[in-house]
């Protein structure tokens, strides 16, 4: 079995075969580290792609997400972010891409949670108490 590579969505070329799928994973860092199914997803050779809107330009990200949404095959992508608000900017940039693609994808969105790390639908514009929580603990607001 082999892995797909470069794997950062700045990194990797929009024509890349392992993109030549019907559907890709495009997720948060942090959220591939923390949720066992996602990470199991890469290691099994399926096409993740991963970023961060906080560490990486956001303006490149959206642009490279377009890039990457106009030249692949998929037909279905997977948004998986973090619930901290910083990543909701992701789920955001994928549906931007979508749009200006031009192309029939569907998408679906999840985020994944801090602590109990299970993986939920994501409802746009809604950031609750746990959300909160997890980023002030984030950013150290909670010392």
């Amino acid at each position: 079995m082999s892995f797909q590579w470069p794997v950062k969505i700045l990194l990797v070329h929009p024509q890349a075969s392992f993109l030549m799928r019907n559907e890709i994973t495009i997720a948060a860092d942090c959220a591939v580290l923390l949720n066992e199914n996602l990470g199991g997803r890469f290691r099994n050779g399926d096409p993740v792609i991963i970023g961060c809107p906080l560490l990486e330009d956001p303006y490149r990200l959206v642009s490279k997400i377009a890039l990457v949404m106009k030249e692949t095959a998929a037909k279905e992508v997977e948004v998986y972010t973090m619930e901290v608000p910083c990543c909701h900017a992701i789920h955001l940039m994928v549906s931007k891409a979508i749009k200006e693609s031009g192309k029939p994808i569907n998408s679906k969105h999840y985020i994944v949670r801090v602590v109990s790390q299970k993986t939920e639908p994501y409802r746009p514009g809604v950031i609750d108490e746990p959300m909160m929580m997890a980023e002030r603990e984030a950013h150290g607001h909670n010392r």
